[in-house]
């Protein structure tokens, strides 16, 4: 089934973590990157785009509308198609929750983590994604300033409209925000559970993934991991949608 803006994702293996770690490409890849995991994940689709502003606005005047002037506010200076940013976990699953209500038949849902770096770090050859090759950022084997922004050279995120579609056919996945991922995060999750694909342990901290405008190069590499506050709000922070058959069941 096609959706528009969204990409469909097979079910199939991959491999999660820094496979660059030790070899001649880089090896930047930090300790909770590894070790890495064959893991199997079911279909999903992943939207092409992070959540903009103008579609944030939506939400916002429909399920709060007392908070319409102060987000418009907030919102004055930076384009319809920016990312919105500096929005909370919690919020961000709101949203989530919002859409689904007008989605019959499916579960929208931020990505799991293992879900996010399958989407844009693992590229299909073939039609079944039983072989695939491992991409170091989601723009392929390198990332520059054409494609998103890190590194502060422009001074918040750019417009969706203005990035390159990368592995799988997502933009801005490398750079630009970070995503808010559905996990929790634990710094030894993939030595002390080498086969869960999601984390739902309870802990201080979720996942973020993607790197952003404000960081180094490193930081954009597909998987690199981030955990921080679910309450936190940054202005390099923002997230995008997945969904789910609920014929298959949901991840969580």
């Amino acid at each position: 089934e096609e959706i528009p803006e969204f990409v469909w994702i097979p079910e199939g293996q991959f491999v999660m973590g820094d496979i660059f770690h030790n070899t001649s490409i880089k090896g930047e890849g930090q300790n909770d990157e590894r070790p890495l995991r064959l893991l199997n994940l079911p279909g999903f689709w992943i939207a092409e785009n992070v959540v903009t502003n103008q579609e944030y606005l939506k939400f916002i005047e429909t399920a709060y509308p007392a908070q319409t002037t102060e987000f418009l506010e907030e919102i004055k200076e930076f384009p319809e198609d920016a990312p919105v940013h500096s929005v909370t976990w919690d919020e961000a699953d709101a949203y989530c929750k919002w859409r689904e209500a007008q989605t019959p038949g499916k579960h929208v849902c931020l990505p799991t983590e293992a879900q996010w770096e399958k989407a844009t770090g693992w590229h299909l050859i073939g039609a079944d994604f039983e072989v695939g090759r491992k991409y170091e950022f989601a723009t392929g084997d390198d990332v520059n300033y054409e494609h998103t922004a890190f590194n502060r050279v422009t001074p918040f995120p750019r417009e969706v409209s203005k990035l390159a579609k990368g592995v799988n056919g997502l933009k801005g996945a490398s750079g630009n925000v970070w995503e808010w991922c559905r996990d929790f995060y634990h710094y030894k999750f993939y030595e002390e559970y080498p086969d869960r694909t999601y984390n739902d342990r309870d802990s201080k901290r979720r996942v973020l993934r993607g790197g952003s405008w404000a960081n180094v190069k490193r930081r954009l590499r597909t998987s690199n991991r981030l955990g921080s506050s679910a309450g936190t709000r940054n202005d390099n922070f923002g997230f995008r949608l997945a969904m789910e058959p609920l014929t298959t069941g949901k991840t969580e």
